[in-house]
């Protein structure tokens, strides 16, 4: 796991700009939560929103919100596919995803329709992933 600036970011992960994060699974199908950045700068969650399994969704529609007490906002899905399950328990839990956002605090799995291509447009993993993580920590600390 590749850690910059007090962030943990695993390096078997693509990310989104919005901070979703992708994890390949064995069987194909990708699980999707949202990373350890964005859930440090929204603080503690106090809500979160997931989607309804069994529904199609398309890249860059809202897959889940989330909320807390200094920010909210839709996280858009990353990729098309099939909601094939969603994590109920943060329904109830949402502190998961600040405790574990890459494993307790996931919030969908996806049957993906188009993996290949999707993959190619989001942030892969190892040097490319550590400049845009870098330039995320100096936007945020200069305040735009």
């Amino acid at each position: 796991m590749a850690q910059i600036s007090g962030y943990n970011l695993p390096d078997d992960l693509h990310y989104a700009e919005d901070h979703a994060w992708v994890r390949v699974e064995a069987d194909g199908r990708v699980r999707v939560g949202w990373d350890d950045f964005a859930q440090k700068l929204a603080g503690e969650l106090s809500f979160v929103k997931v989607p309804k399994a069994g529904k199609p969704i398309q890249k860059g529609k809202v897959l889940f919100s989330v909320q807390s007490g200094k920010w909210a906002g839709k996280i858009l899905s990353p990729i098309d596919g099939l909601i094939a399950e969603v994590n109920d328990d943060l329904t109830f839990e949402p502190t998961k995803v600040n405790q574990d956002c890459y494993g307790a605090g996931w919030v969908a799995v996806l049957e993906p329709s188009r993996l290949a291509e999707d993959l190619k447009a989001l942030i892969p993993p190892g040097e490319k992933m550590a400049e845009w993580i870098r330039k995320e920590i100096e936007l945020h600390a200069s305040g735009k």
